[in-house]
């Protein structure tokens, strides 16, 4: 994953800035603030701060309407399609679906590149001469990693184990049609992220897809 759809997964990660988003891409023109403001409900500055976020992240344009008239041109703001985005959809649909034909290999696959994914971070680990991470801080740290990606995580600390609970999948259209593959490539980006800071028990680490809705519970026994 690309520092740019990090923080797109960070962007959508919030229930209004989704909501937003979709709104503009149906309404098949551009729209100003106030128009959008009346459309979800919300105040219009509150609104062209989430308008920031999403045009940081690429996902929304914003052009300046040249009117001729007097006083303060309106800024209008459209949704940023990519070029290649749908392709890439299509391919990951595909190879999901691929994947998900062959259980004992799919499954297999996801969690092993769900590691790759981890290694690729390059989380920080303590110097060999250093003592390992505490495993509260490791796995205080993996929920800051899901935070960043767009989980929309909160961390409940038990006795035995730490649960972090995932509001906002971004994958979450195609984790519904295939969660053995999806949630497997999580569940191996949680394992390989707690290995490389030393957890001990990373190994026995679960993921429990659609718990609710929306909600999705990982969770890290202690050693």
């Amino acid at each position: 994953m690309t520092e740019l759809e990090a923080q797109q997964h960070v962007a959508l990660s919030v229930a209004s800035r989704r909501r937003l988003l979709a709104v503009l891409r149906s309404a098949g023109q551009p729209m100003d603030a106030a128009d959008l403001a009346a459309a979800i409900g919300m105040h219009v500055t509150t609104l062209r701060f989430h308008l920031g976020v999403l045009e940081d992240a690429g996902l929304v344009g914003r052009r300046v309407e040249r009117s001729g008239r007097p006083g303060r041109p309106r800024q209008l703001y459209s949704a940023v399609t990519a070029e290649g985005d749908s392709g890439s959809h299509l391919l990951a649909e595909v190879l999901t679906g691929a994947l998900a034909a062959d259980p004992e290999t799919g499954s297999d696959w996801s969690e092993r590149a769900g590691r790759k994914w981890a290694d690729d971070l390059h989380l920080a680990t303590p110097p060999d001469d250093e003592p390992p991470t505490s495993w509260e801080g490791a796995t205080n740290q993996v929920g800051r990693l899901f935070d960043q990606l767009g989980f929309a995580p909160q961390l409940v600390t038990e006795p035995d184990r730490m649960e972090i609970e995932l509001h906002a999948c971004p994958f979450r259209d195609l984790a519904g049609t295939a969660p053995q593959i999806v949630c497997t490539v999580h569940l191996g980006l949680l394992r390989g992220a707690l290995s490389r800071l030393g957890v001990e028990s990373a190994g026995r680490a679960t993921l429990t897809p659609f718990v609710g809705p929306e909600l999705c519970v990982a969770s890290v026994p202690r050693h």
